[in-house]
């Protein structure tokens, strides 16, 4: 008799063992459409991010796209790496928004620019409050805060140590198709 309680007692502790090793067949199933649906995911996943690189990749077209390269938008600022006057490479950039359509964003000795369709480089930018419209220049691209009062041109210029300098200019001391530039946290024309 205690050999068959040893069975009975090592059938009914091996049968809770066997049973979990068994699955009910539409756990199989889904184990088997597993990978199925993995797969439909990821390229559910591949195709909308296909689909949103064209959008996240526009630029803003122009002539600089011929002798600049790495060229992408950072927090609403267009960044390159373009071909200066000296045979060497300058990282550039500037907000497309400062240069209005129609006119061309255009790689000036390494320097982003834009240069108005029919006047050519140094084209106005939309008009203040006031009537006074903002000059285009390279300053804008280390330069916040740009106004035009009374005539002056006033902004918040970095120097080349990063700080924030004030910076007064008169806008009509640098005359069309020169630049207005930040030249260590004041604006100059050249």
């Amino acid at each position: 008799m205690q050999a068959d309680r040893r069975v009975l007692s090592r059938s009914r502790t091996l049968a809770p063992v066997s049973a979990s090793w068994r699955r009910p067949a539409c756990a199989l199933d889904e184990d088997a459409n597993m990978p199925m649906l993995v797969r439909l995911f990821s390229a559910a996943i591949l195709l909308v991010v296909i689909a949103a690189g064209p959008a996240l990749a526009q630029v803003r077209q122009g002539s600089y796209l011929a002798t600049c390269t790495n060229v992408r938008e950072e927090a609403g600022w267009l960044k390159a790496t373009c071909q200066n006057g000296y045979g060497g490479w300058a990282e550039a950039s500037t907000v497309p928004g400062w240069c209005p359509l129609g006119n061309d964003i255009a790689n000036q000795n390494g320097s982003l620019v834009c240069k108005s369709a029919s006047a050519g480089f140094g084209s106005p930018s939309a008009p203040t409050s006031y009537g006074e419209k903002i000059p285009y220049g390279s300053y804008m691209a280390t330069c916040r805060d740009i106004r035009m009062v009374a005539g002056w041109l006033k902004a918040s210029c970095q120097d080349s140590r990063g700080r924030w300098v004030d910076a007064t200019t008169a806008a009509s001391w640098c005359s069309a198709g020169r630049d207005i530039a930040n030249m260590d946290g004041r604006l100059t024309c050249r």
